[in-house]
């Protein structure tokens, strides 16, 4: 890669990791500490800021070792930088969808509130792909869509990620609606049931999952040290 763009990249990958730590600090002090989503959302956030960082360290090192003719360190240092963001953008969709859930639960609690829902025994146990399902279709805004030639699908909210699969087992327990939509051929409005609220609020968090195991690269080579030694 040419000097020029090398630079470049880096310059842009400063300014990201900036964005994602300012970002990452705003989490922390929002809202987002109070649900499991929302903690999940910060964690995720946390993950890919550090991800960034890394990438931008690896990119200034390429820089250095570029400058001084080190084609070969340089070229090294960036596939590290690749190797720290290639998970970047389905962290972005995770950290999407685990706001929307976070959204969907504070939802589902004023519901309660509003409908005097109060805690109930009764509430039916749901699986962890069922509760994440539940709280992500909470603010009622889902749209089903079944076509023809077995189509079917979750068209929004976008950032979901729902089976079709898990909405036909939640309609099953009657913990939420499909209403089709006016005018609007094989598209059902989706509404979570009383039922539906109370089975989400009453779910146990997930249990806590084996930590990710983070891939071991060095900060900076020796041939980097030594160029930027040099300069």
């Amino acid at each position: 890669m040419p000097i020029t763009m090398t630079i470049r990249a880096g310059g842009a990958l400063h300014q990201t990791s900036l964005r994602a730590a300012g970002l990452l600090a705003k989490a922390a002090l929002s809202n987002a500490t109070t649900t499991v989503d929302g903690l999940d959302a910060v964690s995720l956030l946390r993950r890919l800021a550090e991800a960034i960082t890394s990438a931008a360290l690896r990119t200034a090192d390429s820089i250095s070792a570029l400058a001084h003719g080190d084609t070969t360190t340089s070229d090294h240092l960036l596939e590290q930088a690749r190797v720290h963001l290639h998970r970047a953008p389905v962290t972005c969709q995770e950290v999407g969808s685990a706001l929307l859930r976070h959204d969907g639960y504070l939802y589902a609690q004023a519901r309660a509130a509003r409908e005097n829902l109060g805690p109930s025994s009764g509430a039916v146990k749901v699986s962890e792909a069922q509760r994440k399902a539940l709280a992500s279709l909470a603010r009622g805004d889902g749209v089903f869509r079944d076509a023809r030639r077995s189509v079917r699908e979750l068209e929004s909210p976008l950032n979901a990620s729902v089976r079709t699969a898990t909405i036909d087992a939640l309609a099953a327990k009657e913990l939420l609606t499909l209403t089709p939509l006016t005018g609007q051929e094989g598209r059902s409005a989706i509404r979570l049931t009383s039922e539906g609220i109370q089975a989400l609020l009453a779910a146990p968090p997930p249990k806590p999952g084996r930590p990710a195991i983070a891939t071991s690269l060095p900060i900076r080579s020796r041939t980097a040290a030594r160029t930027s030694a040099r300069r």
